[in-house]
């Protein structure tokens, strides 16, 4: 019965909201599930915030030369490495990762540049995450803080991603958020200890 009255209490709520907003009703129902969800204990408050205040832009400047005889657009995503540096191309995608490789050392430098037919503003950057390949080759894991965002204005943009250890693998997952449009870009991944790049056949 308690419950009962606690979601009558919350349409009531929401009816008001809507009634007495000035902003559109969409807006209006989003704030609301917002507030509704941290009420009913689902959300912490101010996570929003907190995942809003952690987003990490990459700085502008660098550049992504791709070594002679690279076919950038022979796949949607074309990967080659060549001394310390992994180059990597992608045609049309939403979300793709490179083969595993070993840093050098506890960190790498990505360099990036990407376009996108997208006019929207929610949609003008992709992202760059770093993940991690078990000893056993069995499974991966997300290297924590290693998300990076890069503007999709076809200038490049650099950043050096720390936290890495020696020795082990890792991917560089490029991800783009909408569902509609895709991106084009490329990069330049520096710091490998060797040219030896790792494929692992993973579930679906």
């Amino acid at each position: 019965m308690k419950r009962t009255r606690t979601w009558i209490a919350l349409a009531l709520a929401l009816c008001l909201a809507l009634s007495l907003s000035a902003c559109s009703p969409k807006q209006a129902m989003k704030d609301f599930v917002v507030k509704a969800v941290t009420v009913l204990g689902f959300r912490e408050e101010g996570a929003g915030e907190d995942e809003e205040a952690a987003k990490v832009m990459a700085t502008a400047g660098g550049d992504v030369t791709f070594p002679e005889g690279f076919d950038s657009t022979s796949a949607k995503l074309v990967t080659q490495a060549a001394g310390d540096t992994l180059y990597v191309a992608f045609n049309g995608i939403q979300n793709r990762s490179t083969e595993y490789f070993v840093p050098a050392s506890d960190s790498i430098t990505v360099t990036g540049y990407a376009t996108t037919e997208s006019t929207n503003e929610n949609y003008q950057v992709f992202k760059v995450a770093i993940w991690q390949l078990s000893d056993d080759k069995t499974m991966t894991s997300y290297v924590q803080g290693s998300t990076i965002y890069y503007t999709t204005d076809g200038t490049c943009y650099n950043y050096t991603i720390t936290g890495l250890t020696p020795g082990k693998q890792y991917k560089v997952n490029i991800s783009y958020d909408s569902s509609i449009y895709y991106i084009t870009g490329g990069l330049k991944i520096q710091g490998l200890g060797s040219e030896e790049l790792t494929t692992v056949e993973e579930d679906a």
